[in-house]
């Protein structure tokens, strides 16, 4: 049977969309080198979107910069979308592939390849995929050039073998000329019946098993983390490209011998590949980036520790180095700086444990993995008590005992202070034990679920005034994000909230859909998050309500969204340890008599001092929240605490405080003058530990919610001549990955 005429009769009969990869050079004299690889089913429509023609679409970031572009080739052939995505992404990533090095011939050489810019850059690179890197080179594709120009400059760069070029299938015919042009009409969208010389260019199906092209899959698939997959190709096949008239390489037109297998390399204890047949065939998103592993591909692992969100810490080694230097400071400053071990992180591990994991996403110096089991577990693994502990990104440690997370905590901290603080271990005390309560489960005081937006029955139409007020609608989980992702999981019951707190959650859960289905939702068009505040006297669900709590025989009023510390058990013993650490004498024996609280809220710390000072001083940015100290200060009798509202920054500028002469900061006795700082998670400004350092109080008392940000900060401190006496954790709150952390600076005689 004429394998031409088979082609031709089932593409006539059961049309479907052709894949094209493409290279683009930008006309803009501003970008005289920019150039784009993509890939399309319909090049002409999508040289419209890059140019801005089409208001719907793709290519939104190359319309923005580079117009107009224009085809420099076109590379036709393709099987599926799948072949012609793993091709793209081999053309963007040349420098990553140990199969483009060894085409290349040398490692150094593909590095400044990739580093050119330009047509010719891509052009070399196009002939080394088509021409020497496998699976591309099995491949009957063909390259289409719009201009002569271009189709030179490709012919010059192929290299001799004995007396003919390098053979790749090209061919020289405008845009609209070339045979997939009318492959899709771009006003309808349809797929249309195209002649037989096109139908050629594609692979005959009939002439593969049902399995090949599901194969397609496994492009990008790093076989010893270094190789592209599906280098094999079926019988079938081969004889397809034999007869169908396809150059192939002088290289492959021999039959390859039967080569003895390969002496297998000794499995690294720490980390071990699952076995592909192991794994079932799963569609494999759009957008994922298959460098340097496939979509769930498997490892067995061992965790070396936790980063500051609660995930493990694997590392795998790779065959071929990565290029991608890890950035100081990012969030992902655990991946790894040496460039043949690659990063995964892992929910629900313990440093020690050996897991087995599912890749989901690679990221550019890290990927993120599934736990599917645990091969080895720590002594110090338990049984969490929640059920959802697993997925709901409220808790991350339920699965650590107590004593184990404290333990944590305490070498997270010292570490932070280590490497982002640039400290030496010699340089600074080490971090005191984390310091905990009994109360681990039923003890935070507020919390905050979500829900989405609600949804509404099909064929719902808005009202008179052009909104859904008054429609009914459905609202779904009602509950706390997920680890690994923005989707929410309903939460019916919290562990680590208070009794009374899930007590009122069930009843305000049923409220709130009962109010979604009756159409009283003020935005029913959006999402919403509820409120529940424990104040002691009952369970507040509204954000403007004052409500009251006692910290060590004060009272503190505040409305009940505003901020204020979430663990009534622990807060007061952190305060004890504020205070203790203000009303140390100062090394050289002299009491210290002023305080000034920077970040005040609601006057915690400022009020909790008051009495072992001569006067005190708070600022906050929140004028609302100052209006509640001034109230607590007043609530309580306490008459040597005044509060300013404005940036922290301010505080030090020479001005008078409610017209109270006795209360000018800058005339505060800088030797007996203690700093307290509580800033939001973000950490002190520059420009307030600038002013600070120009003031030099003799101590500063800094409380902070993000060690990180602290231990940043502390590295400011040290340079302006303070010392650290101490670092003291405080597990605020247990089960999550939370620190809250206290550290004292004295300045240095």
């Amino acid at each position: 049977m004429d394998n031409s005429a088979e082609t031709t009769d089932i593409t006539a009969s059961s049309p479907r969309k052709h894949f094209h990869c493409y290279l683009l050079r930008s006309l803009d004299p501003k970008h005289p080198l920019k150039t784009y690889v993509g890939y399309t089913t319909d090049p002409i429509r999508r040289l419209r979107q890059h140019n801005g023609e089409l208001k719907y679409g793709g290519a939104k970031r190359t319309a923005r910069s580079g117009r107009p572009w224009q085809f420099a080739a076109i590379i036709d052939g393709f099987q599926d979308k799948v072949a012609a995505m793993q091709f793209e992404w081999a053309w963007q990533h040349t420098h990553r592939s140990k199969v483009f090095r060894e085409a290349v011939g040398d490692d150094a050489l593909a590095k400044r390849m990739k580093r050119r810019r330009g047509v010719r850059a891509r052009f070399d690179e196009l002939r080394v995929l088509l021409g020497e890197c496998e699976p591309f080179n099995s491949y009957p594709l063909e390259v289409y050039f719009p201009e002569e120009e271009s189709h030179e400059l490709f012919c010059t760069l192929m290299p001799e073998r004995g007396n003919k070029a390098q053979d790749i299938r090209k061919k020289v015919c405008p845009v609209d000329e070339m045979p997939f042009a009318a492959a899709t009409d771009t006003r309808t969208k349809k797929a249309q019946k195209v002649n037989g010389s096109w139908a050629q260019m594609h692979f005959n199906l009939s002439l593969f098993p049902s399995a090949a092209p599901s194969q397609s899959r496994l492009l990008g698939q790093r076989r010893h983390q270094s190789n592209w997959a599906l280098n094999a190709v079926t019988p079938q096949a081969s004889h397809f490209f034999a007869t169908s008239g396809f150059n192939q390489s002088d290289e492959k037109s021999e039959p390859e011998e039967k080569s003895e297998p390969e002496e297998e390399k000794p499995e690294s204890p720490k980390v071990e590949a699952v076995e592909d047949s192991e794994q079932p065939a799963v569609k494999i998103p759009a957008k994922f980036k298959p460098y340097p592993f496939q979509y769930h591909q498997e490892f067995i692992v061992t965790i070396d520790a936790l980063t500051n969100l609660g995930f493990g810490i694997a590392r795998i080694d790779l065959d071929e180095p990565h290029d991608n230097p890890v950035a100081d400071g990012d969030d992902s400053d655990e991946a790894s700086n040496d460039p043949k071990k690659w990063v995964v992180f892992v929910p629900n591990v313990i440093p020690g444990e050996s897991a087995r994991i599912r890749i989901y996403r690679n990221y550019a110096t890290y990927s993120d993995a599934d736990l599917l089991e645990i091969i080895e577990a720590s002594p110090d693994r338990i049984e969490p008590k929640c059920d959802l502990a697993n997925i709901c990104g409220g808790c991350q440690y339920q699965h650590i005992t107590v004593h184990r997370q404290r333990q944590m905590k305490t070498i997270q901290v010292q570490e932070l202070f280590e490497r982002l603080g640039g400290l030496k271990a010699d340089e600074f005390p080490s971090v005191l034990p984390t310091l905990g309560t009994d109360e681990v489960f039923g003890y935070r005081s507020k919390i905050t679920p979500h829900y989405d937006a609600p949804l509404k029955k099909k064929g719902t139409k808005k009202n008179k005034d052009g909104n859904y007020k008054g429609i009914s609608c459905e609202i779904g989980p009602i509950g706390f994000k997920e680890k690994v992702s923005r989707r929410l999981v309903d939460v019916p019951y919290c562990h680590i909230a208070t009794p009374d707190i899930n007590e009122a959650l069930a009843r305000v859960r049923d409220e709130t859909r009962q109010t979604a289905r009756e159409g009283k939702l003020k935005k029913p068009t959006k999402g919403a998050t509820l409120l529940l505040r424990d104040a002691g006297d009952g369970v507040e669900t509204d954000h403007n309500v004052y409500v009251k709590t006692t910290v060590k025989d004060l009272v503190f009023r505040f409305k009940a969204g505003n901020f204020f510390q979430n663990n009534p058990f622990m807060l007061p013993k952190m305060v004890d340890l504020v205070v203790d650490a203000a009303t140390i004498p100062s090394p050289s024996g002299k009491a210290m008599t002023h305080l000034i609280d920077c970040y005040c809220g609601s006057g915690l710390f400022a009020i909790g001092s008051s009495s072992s000072f001569e006067a005190c001083v708070g600022i906050e940015v929140n004028e609302m929240a100052v209006e509640e100290a001034r109230e607590n200060a007043a609530l309580n009798g306490i008459e040597n605490c005044a509060f300013v509202s404005a940036s922290a920054e301010a505080i030090f500028d020479p001005v008078t405080l409610e017209g109270r002469s006795d209360l000018v900061v800058g005339d505060f006795p800088k030797e007996t003058t203690v700093v307290v700082v509580d800033p939001p998670r973000k950490g002190c400004s520059v420009e307030f530990l600038e002013q600070l350092n120009e003031y030099k109080p003799q101590r500063v008392v800094y409380m902070s919610c993000d060690p990180a940000t602290q231990a940043r900060d502390a590295k400011y401190l040290v340079s302006y001549g303070y010392e650290i006496v101490s670092v003291q954790p405080f597990d605020l709150f247990p089960q999550t990955r939370h620190i809250e952390c206290l550290a004292t600076f004295e300045l240095k005689d």
